[in-house]
């Protein structure tokens, strides 16, 4: 009965939590490698996907933003972006019709959004058109995983 108990704990403080994730994506054609920081909500799973990423492909930084729940069908949106209680901040991004997904390459918003997310356990972004707020609770050791990031670009790509 313990164990159950203890089990169920585990999974539902799971529920709850974001995960930030460095990781090195290998094309199986190319062999290239992405260097990417993933990170995915809290609701995020199999049937609506909730996630963004920051990554150096082919020399450039691109962050996408997914939100499968949105239907938006102009070729930009407006997204705000909370870290912690820190104050708010909007942009407006390119938007994919096709993937759902919200994108940029403004080296100023990735920048602006690495910097907040240095050290951050909690980070809110609304996209226009949807009913509700992607919500990314208790990241663990986002200043270590921001600057093993950044370490990693500048020593493995030419971003």
């Amino acid at each position: 009965m313990k164990i159950n108990f203890f089990l169920f704990l585990l999974l539902a403080s799971n529920a709850v939590s974001a995960d930030l994730v460095n990781e090195i994506l290998v094309d199986e054609f190319t062999d290239e490698e992405t260097v990417a920081l993933t990170f995915l909500a809290d609701d995020d799973h199999e049937i609506f996907r909730r996630w963004g990423q920051i990554s150096c492909n082919q020399g450039t930084l691109i962050l996408g933003i997914e939100d499968s729940e949105l239907y938006h069908g102009e070729d930009y949106v407006n997204a705000k972006f909370r870290f912690d209680k820190n104050t708010t901040f909007e942009r407006t991004l390119n938007f994919d019709i096709n993937s759902s997904v919200a994108l940029t390459d403004s080296e100023e918003i990735i920048f602006k959004f690495l910097d907040e997310l240095r050290g951050s356990k909690n980070l809110i972004i609304k996209l226009q058109s949807t009913d509700s707020s992607m919500k990314f609770s208790d990241f663990q050791d986002s200043e270590k995983k921001v600057e093993q990031f950044l370490k990693t670009i500048i020593n493995q790509t030419n971003c």
